[in-house]
């Protein structure tokens, strides 16, 4: 195990959450985040930021919307580019 330092664990905390590393990688952020309060405290606030994202994605946009962008893209296919107005 390799001991890394709070910059190297912050650069690849965004990999580390979605388990993008090697696993001898992930065990140093691991070592690295159980002893360091400060990176634990921006890995908490990562973790809590990418559940917001994963719940505003999980959105369908409004049928309205929905139905004017494929009306464009239909539009866009047909070669009658027109307005791109949404």
């Amino acid at each position: 195990m390799t001991e890394i330092d709070c910059q190297e664990t912050k650069r690849h905390v965004h990999e580390y959450l979605h388990n993008e590393l090697s696993s001898e990688e992930m065990a140093d952020i691991t070592a690295h985040l159980a002893n360091c309060d400060s990176c634990e405290g921006d890995f908490d606030f990562e973790v809590m930021f990418n559940q917001v994202i994963v719940r505003a994605c999980d959105e369908a946009p409004p049928q309205e919307l929905a139905e004017r962008i494929l009306g464009k893209i239909r539009q866009i296919q047909s070669g009658n580019h027109g307005n791109f107005d949404i």
